[in-house]
């Protein structure tokens, strides 16, 4: 246990380094904002591409890809009701739509690793070939739907047309399906670069992050709709179909996952309204921690 808790370090040192070069103003908003367009545009289209184009989906590993259409569906319909009954300006019922839609996988990568290895991280990617799919897709339209600036479906087609995520989850999905033969000297640095974005991630939202504070009660509501719903979609697969073992734990822990990071990135790129986006990420952080454990013990 204290394996995997170590494992999840870099993330919380990169947010620390982050909000640490805040507060001796060596970084400030801006920053933040150009280190997130950098990911967006270079890192995640790299994470995606290595991350599914070796995907291998079988029969054994089907339920995992559906789990994340299921929880991504009820996580929007959810957040779709918050925004509407709850008390969001405009610029914040985006936040809580997207904050309740997708699921950082990567948060509980190192739980999964430490207790199942590599069979463990098949059902990550599994489950990710539509999660990530999704993002950059369902969830990047919701945020762009939002931006105050938006002026209608030819900016969207635009901005779908320029996505290089779009890019790279569509690269990888034909390399996985096809199953291609990526040469070394392209997969190997395209990985590298990939391996970066967590932690570049990471100390972006370090530089934005503000303790919780106005706005706070806002946050926990979106997160209580967001755990609920995912954790109510988890249980109910697991129920429904008798999952047992590592399918269980997995699935449990897709239900009680944080916000993603890149959610923040997302806000910031859309002039949405990025303090309740990190007070979301920041309540769900600490949250799912403690809540990872307890299912890891129960389960396992």
């Amino acid at each position: 246990m204290t394996d995997t808790v170590v494992k999840l370090l870099p993330a919380l040192l990169g947010i620390g380094l982050g909000y640490l070069l805040r507060l001796r103003g060596v970084a400030d908003n801006r920053d933040a904002d150009f280190l997130f367009r950098v990911i967006v545009n270079i890192f995640l289209p790299c994470l995606a591409f290595t991350a599914l184009s070796r995907v291998t989906i079988d029969r054994n590993l089907a339920i995992f890809p559906l789990a994340a259409v299921a929880i991504i569906t009820i996580g929007y319909l959810v957040g779709r009701l918050l925004a509407i009954k709850g008390p969001f300006l405009p610029t914040q019922q985006a936040v809580a739509v997207c904050c309740c839609m997708n699921v950082n996988t990567g948060f509980i990568l190192p739980f999964v690793q430490g207790l199942y290895g590599a069979d463990g991280v098949a059902r990550i990617a599994a489950f990710d070939a539509v999660n990530t799919t999704l993002t950059f897709t369902w969830t990047a339209y919701v945020a762009a739907r939002g931006n105050p600036r938006h002026a209608g479906r030819s900016l969207m087609v635009k901005r779908f047309a320029t996505s290089p995520p779009l890019y790279g989850i569509a690269a990888g999905l034909l390399v996985s399906a096809f199953s291609l033969s990526v040469p070394v000297a392209i997969a190997d640095p395209v990985a590298s670069i990939g391996t970066a974005t967590g932690i570049l991630m990471a100390i972006g939202v370090g530089i934005r992050f503000e303790p919780p504070g106005r706005g706070v009660g806002k946050a926990a509501l979106i997160y209580a709709g967001r755990l609920t719903s995912a954790m109510g979609v988890a249980l109910a697969i697991v129920l429904i179909f008798g999952l047992t073992g590592a399918d269980r734990t997995v699935m449990l822990l897709m239900g009680i996952a944080p916000t993603p990071f890149f959610i923040v990135a997302f806000a910031t790129m859309e002039r949405l309204d990025v303090r309740l986006t990190v007070n979301t990420l920041s309540l769900s952080m600490l949250t799912s921690l403690p809540l990872a454990l307890v299912v890891i013990f129960l389960t396992t």
